[in-house]
């Protein structure tokens, strides 16, 4: 799962959880074993790192970057 959002003026309101509820019932149900979706960091993402770990997930990696210029 790339990504998994709600417009601004619908958040904490329970979507995102019901989303991840049907999502882990899904990948259930098509026999899938993990469910792994990927996160930015930084304050803006707060909120979407607390439903994850709400919801009983662990964060398994950090993924490095590094830019590169010409």
């Amino acid at each position: 799962m790339d990504d998994l959002s709600t417009l601004g003026e619908a958040r904490r309101q329970g979507y995102g959880r019901r989303l991840l509820e049907w999502l882990f019932a899904e990948a259930r149900r098509l026999g899938c074993g993990q469910v792994r979706p990927g996160s930015g960091i930084g304050p803006a993402r707060t909120d979407a790192h607390r439903l994850y770990l709400d919801a009983g997930m662990a964060i398994a990696a950090h993924h490095f970057t590094h830019i590169l210029t010409r």
